[in-house]
């Protein structure tokens, strides 16, 4: 029903018999009890009567000419496999008639029909169909809402993969199998992983996070799994770890590409007893939390350069979540905007409109290798600084000269990479702080780009 003045729907039944006398006698004794009924002493016309009508159920009689019961209830069951058929069957039928129920008959009734008996399985077959309509209407509500639905426990988007994946998030969020969420800078790893704790059974106990690339490799083992008093030189009280705080609820471990490798195999090790102990301690403390670990690098090739250990990676990746680049899903950038937007100035007092269509088009176009974190970082100078002033930045690549054109892939990509962090290096000053929070990207991930394409950081600030 859909208010409190709303009138239930007086069950329609189909009754079908040769014997014009019993069909009189059975449409009385159900309409007197409030049913509606309609009667047909020829199966064919009765089977013809299914197509667009809604019947609570069938009572049929299992002898007729021209389509006989048995048949009459397996051509129904074909048009609706959830219609309750209710067959009357006379002394000699008994065998054919539990054969019938074998093939998905609701009941038999047998000769003389007994007008309570007939009642009472009626409520019941009807009972039984009142609840299958009704979940096939949540199902469909369910599936419409899933298809309209554009947020998600803090994730923004309507796009095909983002509703597959809250879909996803749905299905294994009850689990205690660890997950492994994979995604590159700024797609929102850990609001996923906030996500499967918040809809999961586990949504009121502690959700913790750790950043495994923030913590100085020396503190790491004394931040997850705590320590004694007098573990180490400086260890003055006893500290509760991570994994022992999160208690019945998640741990999220972030970057956990950046683990060293000795604590890797503490991890494994800790993942395959369920225990653990704290620095300085013999005592096992059972792991009741449940492990969640991101990545933005590909772990398969960490694991042929030998720095991530291949058994770990199979314990971690029991339930993995892949998350898609706003490049893929360009179609969310102007949900996104509005989110934002109303995040930082819809209830704030400033004069920054909401972004033109026009430069909601202009948005579109880029690719945005910060992801959803650069264009929310782009929303947040367009708050402040107005749409002249906050256009993303984007620096052209040099058109490729023939030599660059032949190299590999790869090689030819890290040159564009190293000379796009260069320039923004260069356009702040070199200035870390800036340059990350421009790129869209951590200040961690910056530094490893650095490094690995040997950038000299006074070389830039001397020349500002």
């Amino acid at each position: 029903m859909s208010g409190p003045d709303a009138v239930e729907p007086v069950p329609e039944i189909l009754v079908v018999d040769d014997d014009l006398y019993l069909l009189v006698a059975i449409k009385q004794t159900l309409t007197l009890n409030g049913y509606a009924v309609r009667t047909f002493g020829n199966p064919v016309e009765a089977l013809a009567s299914i197509e667009g009508h809604t019947f609570s159920a069938v009572l049929a009689d299992i002898r007729m000419p021209e389509m006989n019961g048995m048949e009459l209830m397996e051509r129904i069951l074909e048009k609706d496999a959830d219609l309750p058929v209710i067959l009357i069957t006379g002394h000699g039928d008994i065998s054919l008639a539990v054969e019938a129920v074998k093939k998905g008959a609701y009941n038999f009734l047998q000769k003389p029909v007994d007008e309570d008996i007939i009642l009472a399985s009626l409520s019941r077959a009807i009972e039984r169909r009142q609840l299958v309509l009704e979940n096939r209407r949540l199902e469909r509500q369910l599936i419409a809402s899933r298809e309209s639905r554009s947020r998600f426990y803090g994730l923004v988007g309507s796009h095909p993969a983002m509703l597959g994946l809250y879909s996803l998030i749905e299905a294994i969020a009850s689990e205690s199998d660890p997950v492994l969420i994979v995604g590159e800078t700024g797609t929102g790893k850990e609001l996923v992983a906030r996500a499967v704790h918040d809809v999961g059974r586990r949504g009121a106990a502690p959700y913790v996070a750790v950043n495994m690339g923030a913590i100085p490799a020396e503190m790491i083992e004394s931040e997850l799994f705590g320590h004694e008093k007098g573990a180490f030189t400086g260890a003055i009280q006893r500290k509760v770890g991570t994994f022992e705080y999160a208690g019945e609820g998640t741990l999220f471990l972030d970057e956990i590409c950046s683990m060293p490798a000795q604590l890797q195999s503490k991890l494994l090790r800790v993942l395959e007893e369920r225990s653990f102990t704290r620095l300085g301690s013999n005592a096992a403390i059972p792991l009741k939390a449940r492990i969640i670990a991101a990545t933005n690098r590909d772990l398969e090739s960490e694991i042929v350069k030998g720095t991530f250990r291949q058994d770990l990676y199979f314990r971690l990746n029991v339930l993995p979540v892949h998350l898609p680049p706003l490049r893929e899903r360009k179609e969310d950038i102007p949900l996104l905007v509005d989110y934002f937007w109303n995040e930082y100035c819809g209830g704030q007092n400033n004069e920054a409109r909401p972004c033109s269509p026009e430069l909601i088009r202009q948005l579109m176009v880029q690719d945005w290798p910060g992801n959803i974190r650069e264009l929310r970082n782009f929303v947040r100078r367009y708050c402040v600084l107005g749409e002249r002033d906050s256009a993303p930045a984007r620096i052209a690549a040099p058109v490729a000269e023939p030599e660059t054109v032949s190299l590999p892939w790869k090689e030819y990509m890290d040159q564009q990479e190293r000379l796009y962090v260069e320039q923004v290096l260069r356009k702040v000053g070199g200035q870390v702080s800036a340059a990350h929070q421009l790129m869209g990207i951590s200040r961690k991930s910056l530094y490893d780009k650095i490094n690995k394409y040997q950038i000299e950081l006074h070389q830039l600030r001397e020349k500002n």
